[in-house]
């Protein structure tokens, strides 16, 4: 937890092992002795968030249902898990951090995450039910609207994450739908199918 605040305040690149360790209170070699280095600090912080996620995408993926409503199923889920995480993750996603070999795993399961987030788009798009647009530029807004999410939630997890998630789901599925006047039926079928994404990466 020191060291996620420590990559959000100062960077990955201005955070030393010696900073964390004396965050944490512990000497710089017994933090040795749980991580042989920063980069392996931070594989594990994105370990806990990346894997569950791509849990949860695989499992709205998997569900019956419509893909309007399995998308936002997801959001609701993946945003409220994100903005619950016990740790300050406004510094973890940096594109030039995870350009680093040592961070090679992280950065293809986050591009996984991206391939089975548009993936699901697209059924939308194909079915009719949203709108043709391009798949990729719609997963590109979610991820901002979500890194803008844990930009306000701040250091410290979000008191009420779900109305946060719902907003961002709503918003998202409103913009995608050929008619927005589904909307209604889409959120009722989501409150469905939400427990069972959000349990997949339990």
């Amino acid at each position: 937890m020191e060291a996620s605040r420590l990559f959000a305040a100062r960077g990955f690149h201005g955070t030393s092992t010696r900073d964390i360790a004396a965050a944490v209170g512990i000497r710089q070699p017994t933090l040795y002795s749980h991580f042989p280095s920063k980069h392996a600090i931070l594989a594990a912080l994105l370990d806990a968030d990346l894997r569950p996620a791509l849990a949860r995408v695989r499992a709205a993926l998997d569900l019956d249902g419509s893909p309007a409503a399995r998308l936002h199923a997801l959001l609701v889920a993946d945003v409220s898990a994100i903005l619950s995480l016990p740790y300050d993750v406004r510094g973890f996603y940096n594109d030039e951090v995870l350009e680093l070999l040592e961070l090679d795993e992280q950065a293809r399961l986050r591009e996984e995450l991206h391939d089975l987030t548009t993936r699901l788009i697209g059924l939308g798009v194909e079915s009719g039910e949203f709108l043709a647009e391009d798949p990729s530029f719609a997963r590109g807004a979610i991820t901002g609207l979500t890194l803008q999410a844990v930009s306000d939630r701040g250091p410290d997890p979000s008191p009420d994450p779900a109305h946060t998630a719902l907003r961002i789901a709503d918003f998202v599925v409103r913009a995608l739908l050929a008619d927005r006047r589904r909307l209604g039926p889409v959120q009722k079928a989501s409150a469905a199918l939400v427990p069972a994404v959000a349990s997949a990466a339990e």
